[in-house]
């Protein structure tokens, strides 16, 4: 009972407006001085008064205000934290609802208002040139070395950040500024490359979790910014002015060609310990590796070993969480990642039938057809058997199949499939197994594109 008369009591003293400045209407947060002939202000407005005669700390007003429970000045915007008066200004510093303006401002005179969740859909729409995406959070960024400020959003696969480059007294400066919330200080690898020749050099910047996009607008000041000197870059450029910045924004620094040896060939995924080999030493996640008979690469049988030298390099490197295309941002280490899904608040809501083990999506819904409904009294035993048979066994010894029947048999399989909810894992799964002797690698192509084109008509 207490505690709610004490409740109430806070809250109505916040709604008279008690304790807000009579000059900016912001709430008083440390001193409060109270002037003569106009009422309290804050300590902002008491500066900018040309007459501080006619005024006087209220000290009674100051300590019944430590006393109250504050709510976030951005409450509008979503934010439900409840502050002490000692921690407000430092939350409201950081405080990820934050509105600012947008940061384009300078290049199209943008009026929009936002935070950092809002940032990136704004940009995306509204300043597109300024957009650069990538899959496996690796961008190359053409940068003219003629331009003295520039900014881009860089899309990647589980994070999105705001980079900065400026060029000051022959002095090239980066940040990368994290929209996404940082846990840690994450490093990141600057590669500078030529784009006529081989010739590069490479620079590290950090991604710090005390970030925000809106930190440091003049780079030389900021004390997160990355220096390169410009002589290093000008052998780089070409006639002009022009080189290619490509960050990397893996945590581990494995670069891309790296990435590309840990993709599972059927799914697309990055590959976890344990990794499996064919016998010609071609690798497949495990998931996979339960799912299809044969090397989807080479079409030859799987060995009983482990590709041990691949697992080797996976071991600092950090996973995105299975069930990111739900909408899951968190990435660790394997060990980490894999505890994370265990109780993934994306993965842990009501599931449907038909999940498919791993993907995080779920199958086809079809229904199986009873065997002993589906045969007619006429039919003997051996075309009962025949049609009992698996499609993957049937398909055995025959041809390679054609173009055309690769896509019959994605349509159909995507007509009696729910859209929202099947992966391009399940797709490409499914067809392997229907087409075993199918040479997977070199179609690969063909069949993200066919799933592409059906899901887009």
């Amino acid at each position: 009972m207490a505690t709610d008369v004490s409740t109430n009591l806070n809250d109505n003293l916040l709604k008279e407006k008690i304790f807000n400045c009579k000059i900016c209407d912001e709430l008083c947060i440390s001193d409060i001085f109270l002037i003569i002939g106009k009422g309290n202000v804050c300590s902002k407005c008491y500066e900018q008064c040309e007459d501080k005669s006619r005024a006087e700390l209220n000290s009674a007003l100051i300590f019944v205000m430590s006393q109250l429970i504050l709510p976030c000045k951005y409450e509008f915007k979503g934010c439900i934290k409840k502050l002490t008066c000692k921690n407000y200004e430092r939350h409201i510093n950081v405080c990820e609802y934050k509105v600012k303006p947008c940061p384009m401002l300078m290049y199209d005179d943008c009026k929009w208002n936002g935070n950092n969740l809002e940032i990136s859909e704004h940009i995306s729409t509204e300043h597109t040139e300024h957009v650069i995406k990538s899959e496996n959070n690796i961008f190359k960024v053409e940068t003219s070395l003629s331009e003295t400020y520039n900014i881009k959003l860089l899309i990647g696969d589980y994070k999105s950040c705001l980079l900065k480059t400026s060029i000051v007294d022959n002095k090239f400066y980066y940040a990368m500024n994290p929209i996404f919330q940082c846990k840690e200080n994450v490093e990141y690898s600057v590669k500078h490359k030529s784009k006529e020749t081989q010739n590069s050099s490479t620079t590290v910047g950090t991604l710090t979790k005390l970030n925000s996009i809106y930190s440091e607008s003049n780079l030389h000041k900021n004390p997160n910014a990355t220096i390169v000197d410009m002589d290093l870059l000008k052998h780089l450029a070409d006639e002009n002015n022009t080189i290619v910045n490509e960050f990397n924004l893996n945590p581990s620094g494995i670069d891309e060609k790296t990435l590309k040896l840990l993709e599972c060939p059927v799914c697309f995924n990055t590959m976890r310990p344990p990794i499996y080999q064919c016998s010609s030493g071609h690798s497949i996640c495990i998931l996979c590796h339960d799912k299809v008979q044969k090397c989807p690469t080479c079409d030859a049988q799987w060995a009983k070993s482990r590709n041990y030298i691949i697992e080797g390099l996976t071991y600092n490197l950090k996973y995105p969480c299975r069930f990111k295309e739900l909408g899951c941002k968190e990435f660790g280490t394997e060990l980490q990642v894999s505890k994370h899904e265990e109780s993934c608040p994306v993965n842990n809501k009501p599931k449907g039938k038909g999940r498919a083990s791993g993907s995080g999506k779920k199958a086809p819904n079809r229904k199986a057809k009873n065997p002993k409904n589906s045969t007619n009294e006429g039919e003997d035993e051996s075309d009962s058997s025949s049609k009992n048979e698996p499609l993957a066994k049937k398909a055995k010894g025959k041809k390679p199949p054609t173009d055309d029947e690769i896509k019959a048999y994605i349509k159909n399989l995507l007509e009696g499939a729910n859209l929202e909810e099947i992966t391009m894992k399940d797709v490409c799964i499914n067809v392997f197994s229907h087409y075993p002797d199918l040479v997977f690698s070199l179609k690969k192509d063909f069949i993200i594109k066919t799933i592409k084109l059906f899901l887009t008509t």
